[in-house]
């Protein structure tokens, strides 16, 4: 009996390993304390982690396991008109001094509703490889500039499809 025991065992190890549980996604809907509009998206259900609010700053953080997201709402941090392309060009040349990112991997592209930035950092920890995908979705809107930061460590194909919903859910007004 116990070798069929442990056969039974394995066998749930191995499906558990190829097929991992998927999170439950959820329509997530954050309204912007004292600014009339709130930003929503798809995603797993996230658990509150800090929220901070200002006369000029908000910010949200959140995270479901591996995946995270980050917002800030604040006032325009560099001189320029109030568009998205802005918002991406005072953010990018600051973010770019971060040593761990794979250049290789920078992606930049605007649309009518943000500018997306997105690349992978890629470290180590005690011998084990770790990659973290971020993902940046920069935009003006109603005299702030808004900076909505999602990102996931060490993410499998199911997990870059919870990325990729993300992006065709978001959505401010």
């Amino acid at each position: 009996m116990p070798l069929l025991r442990y056969a039974l065992l394995f066998c749930v190890y191995v499906l558990t390993s190829v097929f991992p549980q998927l999170s439950v996604a959820e329509i997530t809907t954050l309204p912007i304390p004292d600014q009339g509009w709130a930003i929503s998206f798809d995603a797993p259900p996230l658990r509150p982690v800090r929220e901070a609010d200002s006369n000029d700053h908000y910010m949200y953080y959140g995270n479901a396991n591996f995946f995270s997201v980050v917002i800030n709402v604040d006032t325009p941090a560099c001189d320029g008109g109030d568009s998205h392309e802005n918002v991406l060009n005072c953010f990018w040349p600051k973010a770019s001094k971060e040593p761990l990112i794979n250049q290789a991997s920078v992606q930049k592209s605007c649309n009518s509703n943000y500018c997306k930035l997105s690349y992978e950092l890629e470290n180590s920890f005690q011998d084990k490889s770790i990659k973290q995908r971020h993902v940046y979705f920069l935009f003006a809107y109603r005299n702030k500039w808004n900076n909505v930061h999602i990102s996931y460590v060490n993410p499998t194909e199911v997990d870059l499809k919870v990325l990729e919903k993300f992006e065709q859910s978001l959505s401010y007004k």
